[in-house]
């Protein structure tokens, strides 16, 4: 009975350190769908653009032309994405000009993403558009706290305390 008790107890406390202790992100990409061909049927469209605005978590493209999709060649696209390519984001730099897959509002390496040539300079009397590109500041650290293993440690004695109290109780019960 005791043995059983003790077990509850280590299994119930460890369960307890499993449950408040954070995740920690996995780091891997694994696309559904390979390059190229594949990945242009599934995207809901495809352009040619200039990033205007490099966030952590989107990016600001203005299109200069339309391979698939409705958009308008001008038209700037607010595009999710992350900026970690082993979460199957992309690095984008702004300035830089990218053939991009969309699809649902979001971009990365497994819609397809690659970099394209700089646009061919316009006729003297065509005034250039102008693009500035704007960098944001990076947020914060988004790490996980490091208490966990102090609160585990905390709870491990608290369960060890309370196997000791019904220990006790029970020897004083005995008796």
């Amino acid at each position: 009975m005791k043995l059983r008790a003790a077990l509850l107890l280590a299994l119930a406390t460890i369960g307890l350190v499993v449950v408040i202790s954070p995740a920690q992100p996995a780091w891997a990409c694994s696309c559904a769908y390979s390059d190229g061909p594949e990945q242009d049927a599934h995207a809901q469209r495809i352009v040619l653009g200039t990033v205007a605005q490099v966030t952590n978590e989107s990016i600001r493209l203005v299109v200069d032309s339309v391979e698939k999709g409705d958009v308008a060649i001008g038209e700037t696209l607010g595009l999710r994405v992350s900026r970690s390519e082993a979460s199957c984001g992309y690095q984008f730099e702004a300035g830089h000009r990218y053939r991009v897959n969309v699809y649902n509002g979001a971009t990365g390496l497994c819609t397809g993403v690659a970099p394209a040539p700089p646009a061919v300079s316009a006729p003297p009397s065509a005034e250039p558009a102008a693009v500035s590109p704007v960098v944001a500041e990076p947020a914060a650290d988004r790490t996980s706290p490091s208490w966990w293993p102090v609160a585990g440690a905390m709870l491990v004695v608290l369960a060890a305390a309370i196997g000791i109290a019904a220990l006790r109780r029970r020897r004083a019960a005995a008796r």
